[in-house]
């Protein structure tokens, strides 16, 4: 529960603070920070149990491969 709502708490502060954000730029913006903070391997191998514990708790989980992390969050590093 706690995961889901530092995701929308993260969401919510790119809302307000960058508008000029799409909804495709903040999820790539999130599912590039998270995985940066806290490994990738957690967004990548997900469970049975963990998909019904985070549809549970409204998070709203995306599948993205090893590859589609990693280049999305070196090509915004490259980039910025």
């Amino acid at each position: 529960m706690a995961y889901g709502k530092s995701l929308k708490a993260v969401d919510e502060t790119l809302k307000k603070f960058c508008a000029d954000m799409s909804d495709n730029d903040r999820q790539q913006f999130v599912y590039c920070f998270f995985p940066f903070i806290y490994g990738i391997y957690p967004y990548t191998v997900v469970t049975d149990k963990q998909k019904i514990a985070m549809e549970q708790a409204e998070v709203g989980y995306v599948f993205y491969s090893i590859y589609e992390l990693s280049y999305t969050c070196a090509k915004k590093l490259i980039n910025a």
